[in-house]
């Protein structure tokens, strides 16, 4: 009797294989990146070419499940119409103050230290 191994390496001239490392390689890396669980599942079914005969098809199917990272959400507002935005509908706009005509003009400080001035003396 052949090995599982050895008989799983024909189906489709190898190209099963190939698929089935394939996945199986992208769900660990999934798994590993995200911590959560994977699958791969392997299903061949084998049907007879004709009752009696020794020739049979074999099908194969390859399903994975792979981890997906969590997505962060995007806030967005609804508008009456059912559209969404980033900008909330409610909110008006303010109008801009240009900030040259409200500061006050700053003055220097002096470089110097003022002179001290005894107080009480003669």
């Amino acid at each position: 009797m052949r090995i599982a191994t050895e008989q799983l390496a024909d189906i489709r001239g190898g190209l099963m294989v190939e698929e089935l490392t394939e996945s199986l390689a992208e769900v660990v890396n999934a798994v590993i990146t995200t911590g959560k669980k994977g699958a791969v599942q392997l299903k061949l079914d084998i049907n007879p070419a004709s009752k009696g005969d020794a020739v049979v098809t074999v099908t194969d199917e390859i399903k994975k499940t792979v981890p997906q990272e969590k997505r962060t959400g995007t806030l967005m507002f609804a508008t009456p119409s059912g559209s969404l935005q980033r900008q909330d509908p409610r909110q008006t706009d303010l109008p801009l103050v240009s900030t040259s005509a409200t500061m006050p003009t700053l003055q220097s400080t002096p470089t110097e230290s003022p002179s001290l001035r005894v107080v009480g003396g003669n």
